[in-house]
């Protein structure tokens, strides 16, 4: 690999860890239930000649996307017990995919009915994964965010783009439009006819007063003055602080639908059903308001 070239993102740490510091995520995942059901609910199944095929891309460790999964497996079931299902859950070869597996093991998997089969696909869900034309299904969960590659932009003051101004924010906005697209593109690709899709994930919303709030840039900046703290006792060297940037784009409603409607480049492939943004309150806020306890917030955030 080329010694110069932009790092690409990697899964998310294995070995439980994850799944333990990720309910935040699961509050998100169980905000989109009951859009999962209308999924289900307006999916042709009589038209499905073999198995109803559900991708979940960016599963990470699978405690929080099991949940998704296993909302539309009970759904299908309801709606024909002896369909056979077919899971499919996509992330990066880093990932920990045997937690995946005891995850789902200890999930849907023993859901009554039909056969329930269960895969894994490794790679980039910035690139088509799985054969043309072949997802009823498709969930993506608190992964799109992510950028592809590490953006190679300084952001003074900050490492989160938020904290972008000028020029450098225009540039972050268009590399996070371009993987945004290649996604949409490829999802395109895999999803049948009639198929449908649900991204939910992090964003940016105006403020009455006509600014921005973007989930989390609160937070990456305190994260921020802590590492500018430990750069000035040489405990981090402070050149590699200044060209980090944290690779996380929260795009605002606009933004998330602009491809797809009149004029998009995907305007033919998509149809915007319903596009929403709400707020999710902080688990671990809400435990450090009622025990005051900084090191137990500290530990499960971290």
């Amino acid at each position: 690999m080329d010694k110069n070239a932009s790092p690409v993102t990697e899964g998310m740490k294995g070995a439980g860890f994850y799944d333990t510091h990720s309910e935040y995520q699961r509050r998100i995942v169980a905000e989109g239930t009951a859009t999962i059901v209308k999924m289900v609910d307006a999916l042709d199944l009589p038209t499905v000649t073999s198995a109803c095929i559900i991708a979940d891309y960016g599963c990470g460790t699978g405690a929080t996307s099991v949940q998704s999964v296993g909302a539309a497996v009970r759904r299908l079931r309801e709606r024909n017990r002896q369909l056979p299902l077919h899971a499919i859950h996509a992330d990066l070869l880093t990932n920990d995919f045997n937690q995946v597996f005891r995850n789902v093991a200890e999930s849907y998997a023993g859901e009554p009915g039909g056969p329930i089969y269960v895969s894994a696909v490794g790679g980039s869900f910035f690139d088509q994964i799985v054969p043309s034309g072949t997802i009823h299904l498709g969930m993506c969960s608190n992964a799109a965010h992510w950028f592809r590659v590490q953006p190679q932009i300084e952001v003074p003051g900050g490492i989160y783009f938020s904290e972008a101004r000028g020029a450098a924010r225009e540039k972050l906005a268009r590399q996070a439009a371009d993987d945004w697209l290649s996604f949409l593109r490829a999802r395109a690709s895999e999803l049948v006819p009639g198929g449908r899709m649900l991204v939910q994930g992090i964003a940016t919303v105006k403020n009455a007063d006509g600014g921005e709030k973007a989930s989390g840039a609160k937070l990456l900046h305190l994260m921020w003055e802590v590492a500018q703290t430990m750069a000035e006792a040489a405990l981090l060297d402070r050149s590699v602080l200044l060209r980090y940037l944290f690779p996380v784009y929260c795009r605002s409603e606009e933004e998330a639908i602009a491809p797809i409607l009149a004029g998009g480049l995907l305007e033919k492939e998509f149809e915007v059903i319903a596009a929403e943004t709400s707020e999710v309150g902080n688990p671990y806020w809400e435990e450090w308001e009622r025990s005051g306890d900084a090191a137990v917030y500290a530990r499960d955030y971290t």
